[in-house]
């Protein structure tokens, strides 16, 4: 049997890491190419355009607007990897048996990692919420979570990552409704949802958790307000970033008629605020009015703030999303000319071996890298689907 190459096993490794990448493979990859060039590192950024929304006239006097361009940055920033090292002797083994032994695990810790990365940055853009944290993941959950993602004009193909506990939840919540016959074997017999409530489902160990603070009793400092950022006068305690609030009396509106949907709308705290007076980092921005207008009225001044789920607890959130929700890309890290090294792309992702050689123990050296970054793209098509953690 001939002795495994870099470029054999470098290709294994990146067919691994496609595998153990349950949440990435389900969204945008288009930009990867964009930075598919080497000579592209960490802090390397290319502007992404989202589509403009356009004003909607009535009546015969013409009323044109300038284009409202709208971008989001994707940075590079992060070099991720594993390192490995073998035997001669290994080299020799089937590459289903090298790939048992040396890569499945490590690739998979590799992947999740990246994943959770990926998931802790975007939780804290990402304001929709529905579910009692306190209760189970339900179907009725799940159906008003796809209500959500339908309110704000998703695509049709629409994904749940359910958390372990979650996933408990929902077949026990499901278990005596009808279902195809396929799909009630699944649940039986593997413990998965399939398809149900208008999302494809699957599992993640790495989906979120989040710890809501101390923080109680917030008011709006001041009517009026736009933006991103919220000037709030009494309360006190911790706002950890990713909590989830409304705002008393700012209701969401749809996207394109611009009226009242009847709920308040969600916001998140973007960045942790230490507690106190002052201004919170939140997501969206509050836009009253314009194209781009996403509530029915800024807040009026002493307006209350509500905190969803109680203070100084954790909950599960599970994501529906569609796939243009947020996007992650590879860059092709360089190859150095005075060791073997491979890299190869492959379902959207670039991967890098570098292979040395250590001449006293006969031991191959490998290091595995990924040039990485993701950004949260359109954050109205994802939604979080709180849950208690107790299966």
């Amino acid at each position: 049997m001939p002795l495994l190459t870099t470029s054999l096993v470098t290709r294994e490794t990146l067919k691994v890491l496609s595998e153990k990448l349950r949440f990435l493979r389900r969204v945008n990859r288009e930009y990867d190419s964009k930075f598919a060039v080497e000579g592209a590192k960490v802090g390397s950024t290319i502007n992404i355009r989202l589509p403009s929304n356009g004003k909607v006239r009535q009546g015969r006097i013409m009323d044109a607007n300038s284009p409202n361009d709208r971008t989001v940055p994707l940075t590079l920033s992060d070099q991720t990897g594993v390192d490995l090292a073998f035997t001669s002797a290994d080299l020799a083994l089937s590459i289903d048996d090298f790939r048992q032994r040396y890569l499945d695990q490590p690739i998979a810790n590799m992947a999740a990692q990246i994943e959770a990365m990926v998931l802790t940055r975007a939780l804290p853009q990402t304001f929709n919420q529905i579910g009692d944290p306190t209760t189970g993941l339900t179907l009725s959950k799940a159906l008003a979570a796809n209500k959500v993602l339908t309110d704000n004009l998703a695509p049709p193909t629409r994904f749940l990552m359910t958390n372990t506990a979650g996933t408990v939840q929902a077949v026990t919540d499901t278990k005596t409704l009808f279902n195809s016959q396929p799909q009630i074997r699944d649940q039986y017999e593997d413990g998965v949802m399939g398809k149900a409530a208008g999302f494809e489902w699957f599992e993640s160990t790495v989906a979120p958790v989040h710890t809501n603070g101390a923080g109680t009793g917030y008011v709006v400092n001041g009517a009026n307000q736009t933006g991103s950022g919220l000037v709030v006068g009494t309360g006190t305690g911790a706002l950890p970033a990713g909590t989830v609030f409304n705002i008393a009396g700012v209701f969401a509106v749809h996207p394109q008629t611009k009226v009242s949907l009847g709920v308040l709308q969600d916001f998140t705290v973007r960045v942790t605020h230490a507690g106190g007076a002052g201004t919170v980092q939140i997501s969206p921005a509050i836009t009253p009015t314009g194209v781009d207008q996403n509530v029915t009225a800024s807040p009026a001044n002493a307006a209350a703030l509500t905190i969803e789920g109680a203070v100084n607890t954790s909950y599960g959130v599970n994501l529906g999303f569609a796939r243009d929700f947020l996007t992650f890309a590879t860059a092709d890290l360089p190859l150095p000319d005075n060791v073997k090294a491979s890299r190869f792309q492959f379902d959207g992702i670039s991967l890098r071996m570098i292979q040395d050689y250590d001449i006293i123990n006969d031991m191959f050296l490998n290091r595995v890298d990924i040039l990485w970054g993701s950004a949260v793209l359109r954050p109205e098509l994802g939604v979080r689907v709180a849950n208690s953690l107790t299966a």
